[in-house]
């Protein structure tokens, strides 16, 4: 393609998404069976109803929203909504914390807002 571009990440990235997804429940166990076969994509939770919390790992944002589409084209699916975009790089993913770092800055971040208000 003459003047096609080519998008390129800048580093290393992983994009995780929320996604709840609404699915007729006569059509759920059919529909968990095609999700559980797609790249990235865990089913978190889910309820009687039809309503599931989906998370969807990639290397793009263009590879989420491909993924989101493939589940908005199962049958029964109602819809599904991204409703959490987190973008972090692959390497700060391999990072190990220690908990107790965590809710120390949790704690301090607190502590700044309550002098702030």
């Amino acid at each position: 393609m003459k003047n096609a571009v080519s998008i390129t990440p800048w580093n290393d990235e992983e994009h995780i998404v929320s996604v709840v997804v609404h699915i007729r429940p006569e059509y759920s166990a059919a529909a968990e069976q095609v999700m559980d076969r797609l790249t990235g994509v865990e089913r978190i939770t889910n309820d009687p109803a039809g309503k599931y919390v989906v998370v969807i790992s990639a290397p793009t944002a263009r590879q989420v929203m491909e993924q989101i589409e493939r589940i908005q084209d199962i049958d029964g699916v109602l819809s599904a909504a991204m409703i959490a975009h987190h973008t972090e790089s692959s390497e700060s993913l391999d990072e190990s914390i220690e908990l107790s770092d965590v809710l120390l800055e949790q704690n301090i971040e607190n502590k700044n807002t309550r002098r702030l208000q």
